[in-house]
């Protein structure tokens, strides 16, 4: 059974999100993980999805830790896909971020992310993502 757990800023994830990357072809073969480590431990939050101790979901929210933040990262491992997790990941990030006060939460979604964020959020209409 996948259980979905937020993953304490101070451990040593990066490994397990680098596995999930390199499945997706966001980083290359030996590609060094200290980049990871750092984004997890400057993000808002994070949650990862377990298969024992196989992190096979992850996801992580950067924000003002104000009244903003950005979901960012969301990646199940492609043996693990239609089972759910990643609308369970996405309602486990929500859930925290509301409950810290954060109330501005927004994603650009990928074709795949299509089948997930309106299962959890809604599309904002009349703004425009842009890339810088």
């Amino acid at each position: 059974m996948v259980e979905i757990r937020h993953l304490n800023p101070e451990g040593d994830w990066a490994e397990g999100v680098a596995r999930l990357y390199r499945l997706e072809g966001w980083l290359g073969e030996g590609s060094p993980t200290g980049q990871i480590r750092e984004a997890i431990k400057n993000s808002h939050c994070a949650y990862g999805a377990f298969d024992g101790q196989k992190m096979v979901g992850f996801f992580r929210a950067i924000s003002d830790k104000v009244s903003d933040s950005y979901l960012i990262d969301l990646v199940v491992d492609p043996e693990y896909r239609g089972q759910g997790l990643g609308v369970k990941l996405t309602e486990a990030l929500v859930a925290h971020l509301k409950k810290d006060g954060i109330e501005w939460i927004t994603a650009i979604s990928t074709p795949a992310g299509i089948r997930v964020y309106p299962k959890v959020g809604k599309v904002m209409e009349g703004h425009v993502p842009f890339r810088f």
